[in-house]
């Protein structure tokens, strides 16, 4: 009986280790008889993983260039846009009536809505110039509008500019905020001076669809801009984006009924659209002269004989996408 034990313990212990699995079996009967197994080499680590945004094999893949803005023109208005209009500051405030003298002399009838101090509620009025009104003298196109400066005795200490937008012009001190003033009056003649509302509200989806293509102009040609510029140049091109959009704010907010005929918002767009383009050395024309478009061939031989160049304004306003 005792004999019978001893041989099946053996057994039924080896029977168990073996169904352990193969290798566990292995390695105990070469603990058991003393036998030093043989170590595989060791295998070499697996090579690290390729990023997942890097192919591991073919060609480079295709970036397309970035897209080149394309600059956009707008018709810069001419005097006649305001000559002989009732214009007033924000659409209620004060006179402004700019007559034609002679072919190419203006004169301003400007009365002004002040009051008779800073710490004063009691209104009073300022007339630039005597009877005949205050002469304009013509300072050409700087900013791409054309500007004049007011000359008048009242405005010694305060020089006012008027720049000529679409239906209102745009009045603003030569340098930084000032009031014109005399003994008994001071007045504030920055703003934009336009029609009154009741003539604006009746044209208010006119209104409406000129800012939208004007503030298109305005990014267009600031993307231009900004991709022409020098890298040290970009940021105060977006500094002066940003002023331009405040601006507008502060100067649109106390036009009369704004928000029901967006009158001063299109008109101020228009001139920021204006000024961008000749600062892109875009031709712009005036709403009376309009050459015709050059054709299909004719704009197609210009590009071969300079890729580079900038196309005039009546190409960019006139030519369709299909002629290139």
């Amino acid at each position: 009986m005792h004999a019978m034990t001893r041989i099946r313990l053996p057994v039924l212990f080896a029977a168990l280790v073996l169904a352990a699995g193969p290798a566990h079996a292995q390695g105990f009967f070469e603990r058991l008889f003393g036998i030093t197994p043989d170590r595989p080499a060791p295998s070499a680590p697996p090579a690290p993983a390729a990023p997942a945004d890097t192919p591991a094999e073919g060609p480079p893949r295709y970036v397309p260039p970035p897209v080149q803005a394309r600059p956009v023109a707008l018709r810069v208005p001419v005097e006649d846009a305001v000559i002989g209009r009732e214009l007033k500051k924000n659409g209620s405030g004060g006179s402004l009536r700019i007559e034609r003298t002679g072919r190419s002399d203006l004169r301003a009838r400007l009365t002004l809505a002040g009051r008779k101090s800073a710490a004063s509620v009691e209104s009073c009025t300022i007339t630039l110039g005597d009877a005949s009104g205050v002469a304009l003298t013509p300072e050409g196109r700087p900013d791409g509008l054309q500007r004049y400066a007011v000359e008048d005795a009242a405005t010694t200490t305060c020089p006012l500019q008027i720049e000529v937008l679409d239906e209102a012009v745009l009045i603003k001190p030569k340098s930084g905020s000032c009031l014109v003033q005399t003994p008994s009056c001071q007045a504030d003649a920055a703003g934009l001076w336009g029609p009154e509302p009741s003539q604006l509200i009746p044209r208010a989806r006119d209104y409406e669809a000129a800012r939208g293509v004007a503030d298109k102009a305005v990014r267009d040609n600031y993307k231009a801009l900004v991709q022409r510029a020098r890298p040290e140049a970009v940021r105060p091109l977006v500094s002066e984006q940003a002023s331009f959009s405040s601006d507008r704010e502060v100067l649109c907010r106390t036009y009369a009924k704004e928000a029901a005929h967006s009158f001063c918002n299109a008109r101020y767009s228009e001139g920021r659209a204006i000024s961008l383009a000749q600062r892109l050395g875009v031709t712009v024309a005036s709403n009376l002269a309009s050459p015709p478009a050059p054709t299909a061939t004719e704009y197609r031989v210009r590009r071969r004989a300079d890729p580079y160049s900038l196309p005039a304004t009546d190409e960019i306003v006139q030519s369709s996408p299909l002629d290139e």
